[in-house]
């Protein structure tokens, strides 16, 4: 399942960026950044792309790999899309809504001191949750090409919880 969302993942991002050899004037946004997430309760790693849509609409797949705590591993594949409710040249605001899947994998080897009591033993466990993104975010120009992007959604679903991201954005 985690391999084929992120093929799927992987195939929008390259629509995107082949849709920029065919425009004089692009409309992809490519960046990453470091996002934090509360019930996750640790850092990561964003991949994010942005296609302008219109003037009111971006498209804007993610990817975001968490470093590991407790024995567990998250990364999530988000799906959003920003509804622009002031922009000019410089600044961008928007509200974010979109669909989310968050992956887990839990995996503790043996080699601990319960190894002397139960003899060595492997606990590995994965799954994953969908859900739904509600936030808002913000782009400010740091160059004519370069952005300076941030943003905070709520993810509801059995996985429930905040996250802050913020990052670079490059305009192709």
């Amino acid at each position: 399942m985690k391999n084929k969302l992120i093929l799927v993942f992987a195939t929008v991002l390259s629509v995107l960026f082949s849709l920029t050899t065919q425009a004089q004037d692009s409309k992809i946004l490519a960046g990453a950044g470091l996002k934090y997430a509360t019930e996750i309760s640790t850092m990561g790693i964003e991949a994010k792309g942005v296609y302008l849509a219109s003037d009111t609409w971006e498209i804007a797949p993610a990817f975001t790999y968490y470093f590991k705590k407790n024995n567990v591993n998250w990364s999530t594949l988000d799906f959003d899309a920003h509804y622009v409710f002031s922009a000019d040249s410089k600044n961008t605001f928007y509200a974010i809504g979109g669909l989310n899947v968050t992956f887990w994998k839990f995996k503790m080897d043996g080699g601990s001191e319960l190894d002397d009591y139960f003899g060595g033993f492997d606990l590995d466990a994965s799954g994953s949750d969908v859900g739904v993104n509600i936030g808002v975010g913000s782009r400010f120009a740091i160059s004519d090409k370069m952005y300076f992007n941030a943003d905070l959604k709520y993810t509801i679903g059995n996985a429930n919880y905040l996250s802050a991201g913020v990052g670079v954005l490059y305009h192709f």
